[in-house]
């Protein structure tokens, strides 16, 4: 990725506050001549991530800054904030990324309460989609939680926030024995510093978030740190079946596995958990393709799962999340219009006609 120039950008409404940035709406100035290489972004979505000034001289910092940038530019995959390039100016270390205006899964949450299975169900298999792609290329992520988990408004999923994850190609700037995460979501080997860290960390992660996503609740609930990490290190956590009844038992199993204590007994890779999101969406008739519906106040048919895309075998997940996004942010949820409603639509103009007729023939 390029090197980019700070100067070529217009900085706008901050889009969020973290403990050593701040991300800027971000738009490329129309008032000066800017560098080919922000020309080139020109018309994207755009924001911009500055270190903080007051942090900007601690060494350990700048790293884990300086190696965001280099994990992102080489994560490039849909489920993923995309990365433009980035540099320093002045000692001021930046970068530029895809603007994403659906907010987040802990904005969802804290709006709209706990969500539908089959919402879950498309998130899980397009978070373990970015996951896998993290993970190939020697990625820990290390911080995966709703508020890391940002939404478009079409409901794609886009994990961002890459500032403590570990990159198995370079050496770990975190010191051995140090735990780095938030406490909720950590998993067993993080809370105690283990150096052979691995990607099942972050299932283990993931179990804590569709947890959260189905029972509006964490998986543990110690008042600090120190209890949620002997909750996360001894108790066996409760299963989401316990909560949340109406959940298909593969969902609350694969769950379960996610957060097993030992990273061996939790699914093998990220890819596996997802094959599961897609074998539910095959079973319980989720794909865009079949004409039954999910939720309590719809009726289902036995349509058999014709062969699609992954995206579409969870789409009425999709569609539901795609709805509540919009609520959320006060604009109009998209409904799909079935061939049912077309047809209701064309008996009603027919009706219209026919009543317009007889009113002018009988003036």
């Amino acid at each position: 990725m390029p090197h980019l120039r700070l100067t070529d950008f217009e900085l706008g409404a901050v889009l969020g506050v973290g403990t050593v940035g701040t991300v800027y709406n971000g738009k490329i100035r129309d008032d000066v001549e800017v560098h080919p290489a922000a020309e080139a972004i020109r018309g994207q979505d755009l924001a911009v991530k500055k270190l903080h000034p007051a942090v900007s001289q601690d060494d350990l910092i700048q790293a884990r800054f300086r190696r965001e940038m280099v994990i992102l530019e080489r994560l490039q995959h849909p489920n993923i904030i995309g990365y433009f390039g980035g540099g320093s100016e002045d000692g001021q270390l930046f970068y530029v990324m895809e603007r994403v205006d659906g907010g987040t899964i802990k904005d969802l949450l804290e709006t709209n309460g706990a969500l539908a299975w089959p919402v879950v169900v498309d998130v899980a298999r397009q978070v373990c989609s970015a996951l896998q792609c993290a993970h190939n290329h020697g990625v820990i992520h290390r911080d995966l939680k709703p508020g890391n988990l940002f939404l478009t408004r079409d409901a794609l999923v886009k994990l961002g926030d890459f500032g403590i994850a570990r990159d198995q190609h370079s050496s770990d700037l975190t010191s051995q024995g140090l735990t780095v995460g938030t406490h909720a979501y950590m998993a067993p080997e993080q809370i105690t510093g283990d150096e052979a860290i691995s990607g099942k960390a972050d299932l283990y992660a993931l179990g804590c978030v569709l947890f959260e996503m189905l029972a509006n609740r964490k998986v543990f609930a110690g008042e600090n740190f120190a209890q949620l990490f002997e909750q996360h290190l001894r108790t066996k956590a409760p299963t989401i079946a316990s909560i949340v009844p109406d959940v298909p038992p593969e969902l609350s199993q694969v769950i379960a596995d996610c957060l097993e204590k030992s990273p061996d007994d939790r699914p093998f890779n990220a890819r596996s958990v997802q094959g599961v999101m897609i074998e539910i969406g095959e079973k319980y008739n989720l794909s865009a393709s079949s004409e039954s519906s999910v939720g309590p106040n719809h009726s289902e048919t036995a349509n058999a799962h014709k062969d699609v895309s992954a995206d579409s075998v969870t789409e009425k997940g999709r569609r539901l999340l795609e709805e509540q996004i919009h609520y959320r942010l006060g604009g109009t949820s998209r409904e799909p219009v079935g061939a049912g409603k077309v047809s209701l639509i064309v008996v009603a103009i027919i009706v219209l006609i026919v009543l317009a007729v007889s009113l002018s023939g009988g003036s």
